[in-house]
């Protein structure tokens, strides 16, 4: 992961939060419902940006993904878990910021 400081500042917030809820990447399994959870929040460039940031990937690749994720939604469950590992670490904070 770069720092912060490489995103556009409407992301650092977001940024910072996926960093606390996942120090250590976002595990495969949760990197589909994260982008599902994600999507009503930001633009498709922001979400590819922050999560190419998150995890390494091309944000090309990540753009790719969101598309592919909003054909096709994860498990409800899987969103709601994700949802509630991210209150813990701040995401009711980032949809305020909406």
């Amino acid at each position: 992961m770069t720092t912060v400081d490489t995103l556009p500042p409407p992301l650092w917030g977001a940024a910072r939060m996926l960093r606390s809820a996942f120090p250590h990447g976002i595990p495969a399994t949760a990197y589909a419902p994260v982008l599902a959870l994600l999507y009503d929040h930001f633009s498709d460039r922001h979400l590819a940006d922050l999560m190419a940031h998150a995890t390494g990937k091309d944000a090309a690749r990540v753009l790719n993904d969101i598309h592919a994720c909003a054909g096709s939604q994860p498990d409800d469950a899987a969103i709601r878990a994700v949802r509630e590992w991210l209150d813990r670490h701040g995401w009711q904070a980032i949809c305020a910021e909406d």
